[in-house]
């Protein structure tokens, strides 16, 4: 440190002169825009707590934008009072008029006081002997006397009276139940979460388990199995999932699970129970099931047990494929783009006034689709689609990418899937091809493999049209699929195809 530099109550800031410097970069404190932060008073500078610090006149904070590459930068509390201002944890703090969130968020709080981090009983695992409850802060949420907030933002619908903190980003009211913020479908009521003898924490209500804020409806007999330990730890409850399905057949209630695939799905009325396999997006194919009550998507896991999502109330016989990855319930449209990704529903689309085009293009009264999303911009009116290109007036994709050609749109010509002619220039998908190689005036393509110009013949490559060595283009002629030949000799398209393509490490 030079002599200059007087240090303050924190280690890695300093003052040299009327400047505030962190060690960090050995730089003035900067603001979100890169610029010095005005600081009132650089001789008051302290750390107050944590990331919070004050020159005297203002709350001041090292706030920063991303985790693993992070920008850091500081900002200004230009209205928080310093003499009642309480830092809470490292995100959350609080005044005698208000709250604030590390991130410059000021909360409105009504009853600033019992503003506070949301505390939870968690569970220690020591290297050996019993598990041991310890007490723990959430990172993220916070309450007050009237509501709950989770990064800053008020959880919708949350009684901060009656909040209390799980573990796992959970919290729950009286009535509802929470992860990460948003309310989810739990019988707060039979909820438990505990220990699953000396293994993590597992959560339930008497409906199924709940994992990552989704309830578990489809389980395996093995995971049923590995729920006996929590059970067994807690004699006390009585009449869940599990103990359903322990009853023998005789004395147990009424099932409400079907077997499928060797799977038990949950909570599905067996006599209009029906599993439906449908094509989805890339030539897929996507399993679907439900009941007289519900739409679920089945997700299979290469190994262990299955997942339904709930997709829609409608019955599963009102489910249609509408080709190309699309289907419908009736009501609603949706886009499936695998076997493996969950369809989501297109919001705002009619299904009797939406139509499927081609290669995963769509359309309503007013709107196109490509794989599901909303093309901005795009006339469906005029849009027309051939191989894999797609344009209107105004716009030309090639495989859902923009692609910017001199010539007008209402001349553009595909003589071939993989290729556009604009005006005096070819293109293979996003590629121009080059004029000094190919003679577009004779060149013709004489089916998906094979194409001629006055010079050359030519195998439509995997990334070019390729001239054939020694082929005669004026008595070049195509066979039959994948076949062809001149005067002198035949010629197949899997060869040369293999011949021409690119070098690969």
């Amino acid at each position: 440190m030079t002599a200059s530099r007087q240090p303050t109550n924190h280690p890695s800031y300093f003052i040299e002169g009327d400047t505030v410097i962190w060690s960090y970069n050995d730089r003035p404190l900067w603001g979100k825009d890169g610029n010095p932060l005005p600081i009132a008073r650089p001789q008051a500078f302290r750390c107050i707590d944590g990331r919070w610090f004050t020159d005297g006149e203002h709350v001041i904070v090292q706030a920063q934008q991303g985790s693993g590459t992070a920008w850091h930068y500081f900002y200004r509390i230009e209205d928080a009072d310093p003499a009642t201002f309480e830092v809470l944890n490292e995100r959350y703090a609080r005044d005698a008029r208000q709250a604030y969130f590390i991130t410059g968020k000021t909360i409105r709080t009504r009853s600033p006081q019992a503003f506070r981090p949301l505390t939870y009983q968690g569970w220690h695992w020591p290297e050996s002997g019993p598990l041991q409850p310890v007490a723990c802060t959430h990172a993220y949420y916070a309450v007050d006397a009237e509501s709950a907030y989770f990064n800053g933002k008020r959880v919708i619908g949350a009684d901060g009276a009656t909040v209390v903190g799980l573990p796992g980003n959970y919290i729950a009211d009286a009535r509802h139940v929470y992860y990460f913020g948003q309310r989810i479908d739990a019988d707060r009521a039979s909820l438990v979460v505990a220990p699953n003898g000396d293994g993590p924490l597992r959560m339930t209500d008497k409906l199924g388990p709940i994992d990552d804020g989704k309830r578990r409806t489809a389980l395996d007999q093995d995971e049923v199995e590995r729920w006996r330990d929590f059970f067994a730890a807690l004699p006390t409850l009585q009449d869940y999932w599990w103990h359903r399905l322990q009853a023998p057949a005789a004395e147990a209630t009424p099932a409400r699970d079907v077997l499928y695939g060797g799977h038990r799905l949950t909570g599905l009325d067996p006599d209009t129970f029906a599993a439906r396999e449908l094509p989805v997006g890339h030539g897929f194919t996507g399993v679907f099931c439900g009941d007289a009550h519900g739409i679920h998507w089945l997700h299979r896991y290469s190994e262990g047990p299955c997942e339904l999502t709930l997709l829609s109330s409608r019955p599963i016989c009102s489910l249609q494929a509408l080709g190309d990855g699309y289907l419908s319930d009736g009501v609603t449209v949706f886009y499936a783009p695998n076997h493996y990704e969950t369809p989501q529903a297109l919001r705002k689309v009619d299904p009797a006034g939406f139509t499927v085009l081609q290669r995963s293009w769509a359309r309503d009264a007013s709107r196109a689709f490509h794989r599901g999303t909303a093309k901005k911009g795009v006339n469906p009116d005029t849009l027309r689609i051939a191989g894999c290109y797609a344009w209107d007036d105004a716009q030309l994709f090639c495989d859902d990418k923009p692609l910017k050609v001199a010539a007008p749109h209402d001349a553009l010509q595909v003589p071939h899937p993989g290729f556009l002619l604009a005006g005096e220039q070819l293109f293979f998908g996003r590629r121009p091809v080059s004029a000094r190689r190919v003679h577009l005036p004779t060149l013709e393509f004489l089916d998906a493999d094979f194409a001629r110009d006055r010079k050359h013949a030519y195998i439509v490559g995997y990334v070019n049209l390729v001239a054939i060595d020694g082929a005669d283009p004026a008595t070049f002629r195509v066979l039959g699929k994948g076949r062809a030949a001149d005067a002198a000799r035949e010629y197949d398209a899997a060869a040369l195809k293999e011949a021409s393509a690119p070098a690969t490490d």
